[in-house]
């Protein structure tokens, strides 16, 4: 499952550039030249709510993002994957309703 792009007119884009998805998460990246060099950010989120996760130097394969930003930016599965491992909690299941206490 992949997400659609993020336009650089969104207004949760901060970056001023195209976000596109990292496939199977929640992860959006856009390559960037700065002064020092090119980079890629990575945020995470959707449509409506981004976070700004890293400011990778160089250009990265999005394929490698997931694993790289889980190591070394103490991201967990749960909070990145679309569709986490069974067993693993879910970012969409704190959003259900408490059902009330009887």
């Amino acid at each position: 499952m992949t997400q659609p792009p993020i336009h650089a007119t969104n207004a949760w884009n901060p970056t001023g550039h195209n976000l596109q998805p990292v496939p199977g998460t929640r992860l959006y990246y856009a390559d960037a030249d700065t002064l020092t060099g090119p980079r890629t950010f990575v945020l995470l989120g959707d449509q409506h709510h981004l976070t700004f996760v890293a400011d990778l130097e160089g250009h990265l394969d999005p394929n490698s993002l997931r694993d790289l930003l889980i190591a070394s930016q103490g991201l967990y599965p749960h909070q990145v994957d679309l569709e986490p491992a069974p067993g693993l909690p879910r970012v969409h299941d704190s959003l259900r309703p408490i059902a009330p206490a009887r």
